[in-house]
């Protein structure tokens, strides 16, 4: 199912986007999970536009921001009980904000999410690992032998933002109707 105009502008919060951009920095993520030389070309981006002191710190810096990917598909797993459709032929990085602040958005063509079923348990299980062995885990190793950086610095990219909202989303009064769910998912993830 389409994910709706409320959905959208709730996962622009975590740098969502539904418009196509038009710079010349878009990357289909699929390109950076099987093509080593596409993933080089892009850590070197990111160093250059970063600053980045070797690709080590770039890799580290790409995967933080990556990391919003996370938040996202969790969002719509324990709020609206969604499982976003997170096939990296269909998920774009567009980046027209450059500098220090580089930060890219996530473009998913099209916009997709799947209703839990009766049986959430194993429903779930799937979700979280769409995020994490499906788009995380592949980027890792990937950038581990690109450029020797520890993957427990990267997946710690990962874990601090994935922690940091799901914090903030149980001290967040608008979401107390499912504060059930949320403390679930978090402890259970």
């Amino acid at each position: 199912m389409r994910l709706s105009e409320e959905e959208v502008k709730a996962l622009e919060t975590y740098r969502f986007s539904s418009e196509a951009a038009d710079v010349s920095s878009s990357m289909l993520l699929a390109r950076l999970l099987n093509d080593d030389g596409q993933l080089a070309k892009y850590v070197a981006h990111v160093r250059a536009e970063m600053g980045a002191a070797n690709d080590a710190v770039a890799a580290s810096m790409l995967v933080k921001r990556l990391s919003f990917l996370a938040p996202m598909a969790l969002y719509a797993m324990s709020v609206w009980n969604k499982r976003l459709v997170l096939d990296p032929g269909r998920i774009w990085l567009d980046t027209d904000g450059e500098g220090e602040m580089w930060m890219p958005r996530f473009r998913f063509e099209p916009p997709e999410a799947e209703a839990c079923g009766i049986e959430r348990s194993g429903w779930r299980e799937q979700a979280v690992r769409d995020v994490f062995a499906g788009l995380f885990a592949p980027l890792i190793v990937r950038l581990r032998r690109l450029t020797r950086v520890s993957p427990l610095i990267l997946w710690e990219n990962v874990a601090i933002y994935v922690y940091w909202v799901y914090e903030r989303w149980l001290e967040d009064e608008s979401l107390a109707p499912v504060a059930d769910r949320l403390r679930d998912d978090f402890y259970l993830n």
